[in-house]
């Protein structure tokens, strides 16, 4: 066995170091999805530069035509670890069964088989016609040439490629920067050693060993950028893209994607379900076949947001929501559109319909024949003590005609679709200007900003800040009650504090407000402040209550705009 020294092999041992390093650090992170194929790639890929290298330093024919065929041990499995790397870095992991690895693997083992069994030192013909070694330090040119089997192999091994690439293009165009920085690194990394591949198999390059080899070096240099550079293999996009699929697979409401031309691209199970059609048929079909309430709804101006289905014999309700999905540049290339189930919604709905309906007509009545029965009855009693009775029986009926009055005017504010927009000063200062004039004797202090501050829901938080303050005023005792109000503005946000000096909220009055619910153990006597926290939370703000023996402070913070 006789050995030459030359310059040409030193690119491809420095290529097996590289591949080494770049094993060594993926070993360090082999939990990550995708890191073990990745592993494989290296240590073969520098087997396969490490074969080639001493190919180039033997002078012996015989060595020559063994490591050329050894080489095939790692050139075959690259592609196949790639693909496999590939699908697990970006989370397909249905596709990574062993059964699918198995037949993956059918091509590169008769791949292998043939290159061994070919001449020279072998039994047929099929992989090289004619085997070129170079075995001197002239820099003589080898004229392989390849059979049919070789070019099963190489067209193989490109499709693998492409696939591979295939999804890495698609992960940089629709990921976020940090997986497009990793994805784009991994192109240029594949594309580097196949590239010169192509060259030299089409004869645009002519060198004494495959150049493809030199393309690793370049590959293994880019993969160690990447993993140190880019937080490659501790951040991956495989459970960023499994929890997409799972999260639109599992969800109970229906979710359907479709493209710029209204073609159904995805739909979860749910949808089959509420639309009723196969999947296999409505993928590709045009929206309109799949659901045309849905096309009726995109072409409508969407302030009625609301459609109706029939599942399982039940009418069940949904609200439309659509999410442009970007390509990149300026037109998107379709949309997703997310049905949410609201049925118990539009159910509570109709609940609270009826009840309006009942407390403003039916229970308005009862009451109202109730007092003025009550006040006929006090006139013409002649036992003082039957009239004390009518008397309580007659404030009780006008405690409850006043509260139904207030309930009445809240819940007509909330059918309206659009409200005023006042600014903070205006709405404060009509607000006090209308507790003062009712209730002259208090003494009410504010402190207002400088602010041109809007709401949505005037009328709302109008009735709110009124009721606030009238409860605080009504609730604090001596003849000249203080009450004081102070708002804030903080990043489009009001919050408003009202203070009094009362005996405090008792508790059993102030549970059923902050818990959200009432017991048979706690019940509020009011609504007052039941409706200020209802009309806040509408308005998506919150309300906050400190009671003590020396007053209350109630706040509110409100959302608005400028």
């Amino acid at each position: 066995m006789d050995w030459q020294l030359t310059l040409g092999a030193a690119p491809l041992f420095a290529a097996t170091l590289v591949a080494t390093a770049v094993a060594v650090a993926v070993y360090r992170n082999r939990h990550a999805p995708g890191a073990r194929a990745l592993a494989v790639i290296a240590v073969f890929a520098g087997w396969w530069s490490l074969s080639a290298g001493l190919e180039l330093l033997s002078t012996d024919p015989l060595t020559s035509v063994v490591l050329t065929k050894a080489s095939y041990f790692g050139i075959v499995i690259v592609p196949v670890a790639w693909v496999v790397f590939v699908l697990a870095y970006t989370g397909r992991w249905a596709w990574l069964s062993r059964r699918r690895i198995a037949l993956l693997s059918v091509v590169p083992t008769i791949t292998v088989v043939a290159a061994i069994t070919n001449d020279p030192a072998g039994i047929h013909s099929l992989f090289w016609r004619d085997l070129a070694i170079v075995t001197d330090a002239t820099g003589a040119i080898p004229e392989s040439r390849y059979g049919p089997l070789f070019w099963i192999h190489a067209a193989y091994s490109y499709l693998l490629l492409a696939i591979g690439s295939y999804l890495l293009i698609e992960l940089v165009v629709t990921a976020d920067l940090l997986y497009r920085a990793q994805a784009s690194v991994l192109l240029m990394a594949v594309l580097a050693p196949w590239g010169a591949n192509v060259l030299y198999l089409s004869n645009l390059i002519r060198t004494p060993y495959d150049p493809t080899i030199l393309g690793i070096v370049l590959t293994c240099c880019l993969l160690l950028v990447t993993v140190y550079r880019h937080r490659f293999l501790e951040i991956g996009p495989a459970a960023r893209y499994l929890a997409r699929t799972e999260l639109i697979e599992t969800l109970d409401d229906p979710v359907v994607v479709i493209d710029s031309e209204r073609h159904v691209i995805e739909l979860n199970p749910t949808a089959v379900d509420v639309f009723g059609v196969e999947r296999t048929d409505a993928i590709g079909g045009d929206l309109a076949a799949v659901s045309s309430k849905l096309c009726d709804w995109l072409d409508s101006d969407r302030v009625e947001e609301t459609i109706v289905y029939e599942v399982g014999n039940v009418d069940r309700y949904y609200d439309v929501q659509a999410t442009p999905l970007p390509q990149g540049t300026s037109t998107d290339s379709g949309a997703l559109l997310a049905l949410r189930d609201v049925t118990a919604r539009q159910h509570n709905r109709q609940q609270v319909s009826v009840l309006n309906r009942l407390l403003r007509h039916n229970l308005s009545n009862a009451v109202t024949t109730i007092h003025g029965n009550a006040e006929y009855a006090a006139a013409r009693a002649d036992d003082d003590e039957v009239r004390d009775r009518i008397r309580v029986i007659r404030d009780n009926a006008a405690a409850m005609m006043d509260k139904q009055e207030k309930l009445d005017r809240i819940l007509r504010t909330f059918e309206r679709e659009r409200y005023t927009c006042t600014s903070l000063d205006t709405l404060l200062g009509e607000v006090v200007t209308d507790v003062q004039t009712a209730h002259p004797a208090a003494r009410i202090t504010v402190d207002l900003p400088d602010a041109t501050l809007s709401f949505d829901g005037k009328e709302r938080l109008r009735f709110a800040l009124k009721e606030l303050l009238t409860n605080a005023i009504e609730h604090t005792p001596g003849d000249a009650p203080t009450v004081s109000v102070t708002a804030t503005v903080v990043e489009d946000q009001v919050q408003i504090t009202v203070r009094d000096q009362g005996p405090g909220i008792p508790d059993h009055e102030l549970e059923p407000i902050t818990d959200g619910q009432e017991t048979q153990l706690s019940h509020g006597s009011g609504v007052g402040l039941w409706l200020v926290s209802w009309i806040v939370h509408s308005l998506d703000g919150a309300v906050d209550f400190e009671t003590g023996e020396d007053g209350t402070t109630v706040t509110l913070t409100v959302p608005g705009r400028e």
